[in-house]
């Protein structure tokens, strides 16, 4: 299955210079786990809820931008790409969201939570299907 079948073309972003309380209060009120950072059309990066709990546990969150906590240049897929190549990339690199992206624009996001209901466990491997 293709990852357009399954993620979220509606992309909520934040421009890094934003507190990250800003990217903090977005995540909440939209139910997201993470953010593309963006300069205009540009993806600068990403920032996580695991980011943003690192900057309320260093008492930074009302005083930091986003810069300062995000993943630059994250890695992205394309909404072509198939699931299995999501799933093994998130494995690969150790996260739960990656940016879709379309002749080099974000157009959407995915997460591991969109891909776990094409997992098949068997007494023998984990298969997305």
């Amino acid at each position: 299955m293709k990852v357009r079948w399954v993620y979220h073309p509606h992309v909520v972003t934040i421009d890094g210079w934003q507190k990250v309380d800003e990217a903090a209060r977005r995540m909440r009120e939209g139910g997201f786990g993470s953010l593309p950072v963006m300069s205009g059309d540009d993806l600068m990066g990403i920032i996580t809820e695991h980011d943003v709990v690192e900057a309320v546990a260093e008492g930074q969150s009302a005083t930091a931008s986003v810069f300062d906590y995000m993943t630059e240049a994250p890695k992205t897929i394309r909404a072509d790409d198939d699931c299995l190549v999501a799933a093994t990339q998130m494995l690969a690199i150790g996260c739960r969201h990656l940016p879709v992206v379309d002749a080099g624009k974000v157009i959407g996001m995915v997460s591991a939570r969109d891909l776990l209901p094409l997992v098949t466990v068997t007494s023998e491997a984990v298969r997305v299907t």
